[in-house]
């Protein structure tokens, strides 16, 4: 058994139910629209993936992408802990030191990163580890909230390609992911009401891209998916009419600097919303 499987097949079942869940407003239409009994979601030994299979009305992902999906969210709650601390003593950048603070975000990325390159790494090398048992409103279960969030708009992405009759074999691969992106931001935010659950699904949505981006550094763009700084890019698009000071816009855009930009100066930009689409261009320029 491997590390991957040993820390995470305790959040299965929450994997399952997830598409469920990220919209509960949306559950039944879901239901409705691609059955709950007429598919199924696997979780599987292998490398980082997660895979929609129409034909067979099957949704398959694997345990090494679940543990480097919560290492970025786990990462990402760190450095907003870090912003927070920052803002509060009147820190306009922050400069992330080995063994100072926020180094053990960046161990966790590059823990995610060696995960990706080799489903086997030893996990023990990581800074912490998941708990699937946390109580919600501990430092691990809001870790852990966070995670199932992106998790579930992944998994909601896959739904997409079953609700839109994908092809496996098809010259179109790119525009299907595109598609498929934009079926799950739309189906993760349209009907959603109260403005902190927007906010939150928001960063859950971009936990996810940020993912993906990762997976990109390794693997590079294929015949089969786009770039994900563009796919991010895209949904951004939908996220609708956000104030400018969206705390998930803020979380973000320091996430994408930190994550795959982390040398350069901060751009002091007039709000959250400008920082975030500066942060996507900056990244976008790189693939």
């Amino acid at each position: 058994m491997t590390d991957a499987e040993r820390l995470t097949r305790g959040f299965v079942l929450s994997i399952q139910e997830s598409p469920f869940r990220i919209a509960p407003e949306r559950a039944e239409a879901l239901v409705a629209q691609i059955g709950r009994s007429a598919w199924s979601l696997d979780i599987v030994e292998g490398p980082v993936n997660f895979e929609a299979f129409p034909n067979d009305k099957k949704i398959e992902g694997t345990y090494s992408a679940l543990l480097s999906l919560w290492a970025v969210a786990a990462s990402i709650r760190l450095l907003l802990a870090l912003m927070q601390t920052a803002a509060q003593i009147g820190l306009e950048q922050v400069v992330i030191v080995p063994g100072g603070a926020g180094s053990e975000a960046i161990a966790l990325k590059n823990a995610a990163l060696a995960l990706i390159r080799d489903h086997t790494y030893a996990w023990n090398e990581a800074p912490s580890e998941p708990d699937a048992n946390a109580v919600f409103c501990s430092e691990d279960g809001l870790t852990n909230n966070l995670f199932l969030a992106a998790a579930s708009f992944v998994v909601l992405h896959e739904c997409g390609h079953l609700a839109q009759n994908h092809l496996v074999h098809t010259a179109h691969r790119h525009q299907q992911e595109f598609d498929a992106d934009r079926w799950a931001v739309a189906w993760t935010l349209d009907k959603v009401a109260d403005e902190n659950h927007r906010q939150f699904r928001m960063l859950a949505i971009s936990v996810a891209f940020i993912w993906i981006g990762l997976i990109d550094e390794v693997r590079k763009t294929t015949a089969t998916h786009p770039p994900a700084a563009q796919r991010f890019s895209n949904a951004f698009t939908q996220f609708g009419e956000t104030g400018e000071d969206s705390l998930a816009f803020e979380i973000s855009s320091y996430a994408i600097k930190a994550f795959f930009n982390p040398t350069t100066n901060l751009p002091q930009s007039e709000n959250a919303r400008d920082a975030l689409v500066e942060q996507l261009i900056r990244y976008s320029r790189r693939e």
